[in-house]
């Protein structure tokens, strides 16, 4: 038997001689291992590899369930953090933070570099670095007596926002940048392999919890923990579980004992891997399921294409036999080249998986899969492109060696006609992997139509709002500059005044959260006059939005009873409101009824009177039902007494975004209004803007990016099929050229022969349809 470096030599040069067949089955295979290698560097990156800290698989997300209508999971309030971070013998610590938007500038660098941009940030403990376990790479980061109300201001950044907006001066630490109005020192730079709590994060301010002054009520934060080692995450969520009645007795205030037996609160403890994936784990099995199937296509393509061959090499081989070669020198030889394609498809695979991983990460806004901009090609990737090129190879070897072991060489000899050379059984295997592709490629079909039928279900979804013509973007006040309680109401005043004037704006109008859009999503529980609750009956939660009188017309949502609200300047004091109508729906038969009934967000807060029913909104997702949504005016009255409204009662919010309807190109539109709006305050800018339109495609994304990856794989592996019984058919046909002249010699006319062939081609399609349809 020859040497292994000379039987590869000679497997490369008879491949040579056939090169349609080398590269066919190169570049088959080169599509199943490359599609089966980048699917699973998507999964690798978002499900498998560790989050990016040390020991992350100590890391735990802390929450709570609630049993509340429009309410089943809070975070952490600042008194449940204090509390679980002091009394638990669990965790080595705890940390609280929220991602928060800030607008940045520095003043020291000229009228360019002071220019206010808005810059994704998050508030955290000073605890959060150290249970995370990072440190910076200049400077430090927060210390305890920092994150406290009264401290010093400080911040630390990252390094893109460094080297963006700073040049990779070293000397910025210690400097001052002005962050939403209030001039805070630079004491750190965060690597750029930092991105917590999301991807976009690239600066971070002290959280600045007061023990002394707590809102034991308002979840405001999330929670993140490292245990301990030997603590499990069911003993962890024990401990807090047997912690939570003692919060109240620690931190007095709304939140109380009674409230958490009523509300069936429950602390639950998920580890931060799961968290910061979320639902996209299934999907994207799903998809790697599809690409495997792709690759078993591939392979029993190509292992039909080795089997033709090795029948038209038959006589060949079996003079060789004659002559004194052993069976094992010919199955090597055949192996061997076997080896050579396969591996020349799987480098070449790997190399079209690492081209499409270049284009992965800018998908990541798009599609809003976690952790897509950390997917790469790493050793485990590497890993399993070897092992599926391996795999390849055993598929595709393993029947021509097995068939040439079942060859008769004296038969192959003797044979007059060659289609009787290898006889029925290599036939039927020709055609067990033709259905097999069949079969697989229409189970893909399948899911790549339920998938269609999914996406045509959402884009067919009427969101309750028409987004054509509409635009919108969003801007928020600092408190440093905004800080008396009429100052936000005044640039919303002056900003709509300019944005009407804009040519080609229709209506224009202000709220504190567009539909499909998650910033300054805001919830409140209702108690209605009309339906008093029973003894220990929890009021249901509904989400609130602050909105202009034109907001409805702007969004082209309908008023299906009742009014809108009067302009802001004539609507001060006023204790008005608009409900949709899924929310009235819950509470009066006739949703007309609304109008005129009192409610009030609180059991001691000042009631207020539905004005109107607006039309139901699904502003959470398409996927969703409509939204129970309470409108109030922009200016409202939430403290007082009664009727009386006092000044520091009145409150507008800060983030505050805006839609404009426009008559022409709203790009166009678009465009203008954002230099209009900069002409307004320099010191606040305007961002997030798109085209309504844009928005309720991107609420579609995920699905549709899945529909894509599917029906790839679909088409793929209907191709290959295609292919696959394109082959076997033609070269079945050649083989029986002899015996199909002399059904012509004998009298039979070509359209019998057309006949028998295609019934030939048809059973395998049904067959092959028939297990594909009840896989599917």
């Amino acid at each position: 038997m020859s040497s292994l470096p000379h039987l590869f030599r000679h497997a490369v040069r008879r491949l040579g001689r056939a090169p349609a067949f080398s590269v066919a089955a190169a570049l088959t295979l080169m599509l199943g291992v490359g599609a089966t290698t980048a699917v699973f560097s998507v999964v690798n990156g978002v499900l498998l590899r560790p989050l990016p800290f040390p020991r992350s698989d100590r890391l735990v997300d802390l929450s709570h369930t609630l049993a509340v209508s429009g309410v089943t999971h809070v975070d952490q309030s600042d008194a449940t953090f204090l509390y679980y971070r002091k009394a638990n013998r669990v965790f080595q610590d705890v940390a609280a933070y929220r991602s928060v938007g800030v607008n940045l500038s520095d003043p020291g660098r000229g009228s360019d570099a002071a220019r206010s941009e808005r810059v994704a940030a998050a508030r955290v403990s000073a605890s959060a670095f150290g249970v995370l376990r990072v440190s910076p790479g200049l400077g430090r980061t927060f210390r305890d007596e920092e994150d406290r109300p009264d401290a010093a201001p400080v911040v630390v950044i990252g390094e893109r926002l460094w080297e963006r907006d700073f040049a990779g001066d070293p000397s910025i630490v210690g400097r001052r940048v002005d962050v939403d109005g209030v001039m805070r020192q630079v004491v750190g730079i965060m690597p750029a392999t930092f991105r917590w709590p999301s991807s976009t994060t690239e600066l971070w301010l002290p959280i600045g919890i007061d023990p002394a002054n707590t809102a034991s009520a308002a979840f405001d934060y999330r929670g993140v923990a490292r245990l301990r080692d030997g603590v499990t995450v069911e003993r962890a969520q024990a401990e807090l579980q047997r912690l939570l009645p003692e919060v109240p007795v620690a931190f007095p205030g709304r939140l109380t004992v009674a409230a958490i037996g009523i509300t069936h609160m429950r602390a639950v403890v998920r580890p931060l891997r799961e968290v910061v994936i979320g639902d996209v784990g299934r999907v994207l099995w799903v998809v790697f399921g599809a690409a495997a199937c792709v690759l078993l296509i591939a392979c029993a393509n190509v292992t039909n294409l080795f089997l033709v061959r090795l029948e038209g090499r038959q006589h060949e081989l079996a003079v060789r036999r004659a002559l004194g070669a052993s069976r094992l020198a010919v199955g090597a030889e055949l192996l061997a080249e076997g080896i050579v394609v396969a591996a020349a498809g799987g480098v070449l695979g790997i190399a079209l998986a690492a081209a499409g991983m270049q284009i992965v990460p800018s998908l990541h806004a798009a599609i809003g899969v976690p952790r897509l901009d950390e997917v790469s090609i790493d050793g485990r990737v590497l890993l399993v492109a070897l092992l599926t090129t391996m795999v390849a190879i055993a598929l595709v070897c393993a029947a021509p060696v097995f068939a040439l072991g079942r060859t008769n060489p004296s038969a192959a000899l003797n044979a007059v006609n060659r289609s009787t050379m290898l006889g029925g059984n290599r036939h039927g295997a020709r055609q067990a992997f033709v259905v097999a592709q069949v079969a697989i490629g229409l189970l893909l079909l399948g899911a790549a139509g339920l998938m269609a039928r999914s996406f045509a279900n959402l884009r067919s979804v009427e969101p309750g709002f028409d987004a054509s013509h509409a635009v919108e973007f969003r801007v928020a006040l600092p408190r440093a500059g905004y800080a008396a309680p009429r100052d936000p109401a005044e640039y919303i005043a002056r900003a709509l005044d300019a944005i009407a004037a804009v040519p080609g704006v229709q209506v224009t109008a202000a709220a504190s959260k567009l539909p499909l859009l998650d910033e300054g999503r805001r919830d409140t529980a209702l108690f209605v006059q009309d339906h008093p609750l029973a003894p220990g009956v929890m009021p249901n939660v509904h989400q609130l939005v602050f909105a202009t009188s034109d907001y409805f017309r702007a969004l082209g949502v309908p008023l299906v009873a009742g009014q809108t609200f009067e302009r802001m300047d004539a609507n001060v004091g006023r204790r008005e409101m608009i409900v949709s109508r899924a929310l009235a729906a819950r509470y009066w038969a006739d949703t007309r009824d609304a109008v005129g009934k009192r409610v009030r967000m609180g059991p001691k807060s000042p009631w207020f009177t539905i004005i109107g029913v607006a039309g139901d909104v699904r502003g959470s997702g398409l996927d969703q039902p409509p939204d129970e949504i309470i409108y109030l005016p922009m200016v409202t009255a939430l403290g007082g007494a009664g009727d009386v409204v006092a000044t520091d009662s009145l409150w507008t919010p800060r983030e505050i975004a805006f839609v404009a309807r426009s008559t022409g190109d709203p790009a166009a539109v678009s465009a203008r209004i954002q230099r209009t709006v900069r002409s307004i305050d320099p010191a606040v800018p305007s961002y997030g803007s798109a085209l309504m339109r844009d928005v309720v495609g991107q609420a579609a994304a995920r699905t549709s990016f899945t529909l894509l990856l599917l029906g790839a794989a679909a088409a793929a592996a209907l191709a290959l099929a295609l292919v696959g019984i394109h082959g076997v058919i033609s070269y079945s046909v050649t083989l029986r050229a002899r015996e199909l002249a002399v059904r012509l010699a004998l009298g039979a006319q070509p359209r019998d022969l057309q006949l028998m062939v295609t019934r030939q081609v048809a059973v395998l399609a049904i067959v092959g349809v028939a297990l594909g349809l009840a896989g599917a």
